[in-house]
């Protein structure tokens, strides 16, 4: 579909008539300057881009030369003429010193878009989009690169240069490029680039291969046009592997350029720069990123062993000390003791921040331990936020601020966030899973069902979905499918103490005390060998009716900085403490009520 076929844009209760030039609300009309319509009209149909005040002045004033002055005043009428959402943010997001992203979901006149709906393989890459020309201008996928190697022990090697490349690029504001989680979906010799280009709705998809063989690199790459599937640019690369870093750097650069994207100085510079200078360091960091990607208990503490064997060849290794603060984050309350691993991701992301004030990965880890541990929700948000002021594409950055703002009951502008990090990586197993959380804590539980069981098309043994499916179940009294759910989860990853705890849960639900105070027993007997989260018993303990000790345990979670306390602001299961002096005051001491 042309854009000339797009005869209005639809969001919230405006509608945006492209033809007649002209902005309705509920059916009234919402009088415009001609400036401000066009202003409006380039966001909504860049809605989810960055769109920086040079290219607005350029495209709203293209004969004349103005201040940005007049930028800021025909901004401060659009904002005054939409106003605010219902219960939601505004429908303008600025970006400091850089520009405007529209943050609501658009619907054209032959097509509905559902920020929250079908994430089926085929249809959650192409929802949120009006027409490739108008959307993907400067979109990019990069898949991971073929290891062409006879050692498959190499794959952390080719997958760690892709995700490498994608991280240089997605500091790019004007340029939108899809996280790894979705483009590394996308593996193999013979993989069809014009296709998954399609799929993904970007402009340009790079490919490519390594081998390394005696001390040496070879790389090949191309970008291809996704319009007619011709080679906008390839290159081959022969170099010592020493050289690794400097062609990543050449091919970001090439990839810039070959787009035609305009750059600052700055950010000119931010593709060059490099985020150490030793080459073993680095490789170091490749595998534990690779192993922290696999997101399984086992491989994560590995992972850890190799981001900290990292820091120690380069100290200064910031990048490094950020997948250490991430490690820990994630060890936090399965494998390790709150107390023992939030401290340490504190010390790694606060480290990170000094040698590298401008990494965004860091400020994104150091807002888990804001929001889990310091319940510092202030703090937790501004580092969000600055996560995000310095790289809008960071798709994890914006999903974790959405789950921050899940957690403190904003769940409209949660639904935004999570709306535009599912743009930047639409395959994102965690993504889709956190969208079905706030389906499911909006009581809307047959989407939420649909959500997870898609979640689940796209990896049947993510264990995240089926505990979601559970708890959908749990919540909705289908208690044989929430015991098979939960069971599911800690056949998938072993020790998983809160599932086995919802077991014991519905088993209280379902009168049958015997078997719920088993499971307790095992769970008490389980933390004498490992940690166990108190959040679990207490969840059986309130389902017996028994407040004290269900007080008891929440209170034993305080004492251990659980990360699951902050839950508690919008979870169900402990309405009925919700009057107990016990209670209220806990909620207090975490930050939730005055």
């Amino acid at each position: 579909m042309s854009s000339k076929e797009i005869t209005a844009y639809l969001f919230g209760p405006f509608r945006l008539e492209t033809v007649e030039r002209r902005l309705l609300r509920d059916g009234g009309h919402v009088p415009l300057t001609g400036k401000v319509f066009d202003i409006l009209l380039l966001l909504v149909r860049n809605s989810g881009r960055l769109v920086h005040k040079d290219e607005l002045m350029k495209e709203i004033w293209p004969d004349i030369v103005v201040e940005e002055n007049n930028l800021t005043v025909n901004m401060s009428a659009l904002r005054k003429a939409l106003g605010k959402r219902d219960n939601g943010p505004e429908y303008i997001e600025t970006v400091p010193r850089r520009g405007y992203r529209f943050i609501s979901a658009v619907q054209t006149e032959q097509g509905q878009t559902d920020i929250l709906g079908d994430v089926s393989y085929a249809s959650a890459v192409l929802e949120e989009k009006v027409s490739l020309r108008e959307q993907v201008a400067n979109s990019l996928a990069v898949l991971p690169l073929t290891n062409a190697s006879a050692d498959p022990n190499l794959e952390y090697f080719s997958d760690g240069i892709s995700e490498s490349i994608i991280n240089n690029l997605s500091r790019l504001p004007q340029l939108r490029v899809m996280a790894r989680n979705t483009s590394f979906r996308f593996r193999g010799p013979e993989v069809d680039a014009q296709r998954v280009g399609r799929e993904l709705n970007v402009r340009a998809v790079l490919v490519g291969r390594v081998l390394r063989l005696n001390g040496r690199i070879v790389i090949s790459a191309e970008l291809v046009d996704v319009a007619d599937g011709a080679q906008i640019w390839g290159e081959q690369y022969n170099r010592q592997a020493s050289d690794i870093l400097n062609v990543q750097t050449e091919i970001a650069k090439e990839v810039s350029e070959n787009l035609r994207l305009k750059l600052t100085e700055d950010e000119r510079k931010g593709l060059a720069q490099q985020p150490t200078q030793n080459i073993e360091a680095y490789h170091l960091y490749l595998k534990g990123r690779y192993l922290w990607n696999k997101y399984y208990m086992k491989s994560v503490q590995k992972g850890l062993a190799y981001f900290q064997q990292a820091i120690d060849i380069d100290p200064e290794y910031a990048l490094a000390y950020a997948g250490v603060a991430d490690s820990y984050y994630r060890l936090s309350s399965t494998q390790l003791r709150p107390t023992e691993a939030l401290p340490r991701a504190k010390t790694a992301a606060i480290k990170a921040l000094e040698l590298d004030e401008t990494l965004s990965e860091a400020h994104a880890s150091l807002g888990l331990v804001k929001l889990y541990y310091d319940h510092d929700f202030s703090g937790a948000e501004m580092h969000y936020q600055r996560a995000l002021e310095i790289n809008p594409n960071a798709s994890m950055a914006r999903q974790r601020y959405g789950s921050y703002l899940m957690l403190m009951g904003r769940f409209e502008e949660s639904i935004a966030q999570y709306k535009l990090a599912r743009q930047l990586d639409p395959l994102s197993l965690l993504i889709n899973v956190n969208i079905g959380v706030v389906l499911m804590l909006t009581s809307r539980f047959e989407e939420a069902k649909r959500q997870h069981q898609k979640t689940l098309d796209i990896d049947p043994n993510y264990y995240p979905a089926h505990y979601g499916l559970g708890y959908v179940a749990a919540l909705t009294g289908d208690f044989t499918e929430a015991i098979s759910r939960f069971e599911k989860v800690c056949q998938l990853e072993e020790d998983s103490d809160i599932p086995y705890g919802y077991i014991g849960r519905i088993y209280a639900l379902l009168g049958d005390k015997s078997k719920a105070e088993k499971v307790l027993s095992e769970l008490k007997a389980k933390a004498k060998r490992k940690y166990i989260s108190s959040y679990s018993l207490a969840l059986v303990y309130e389902a017996l009716g028994q407040k004290d000790q269900a007080c008891e345990w929440l209170e034993k979670a305080y004492e251990e900085k659980d990360d699951w306390l902050a839950v508690l602001n919008v979870v169900p299961e402990f309405k009925s403490l919700r009057e107990e002096p016990r209670f209220k005051d806990l909620l207090r001491r975490i930050g939730f009520a005055s």
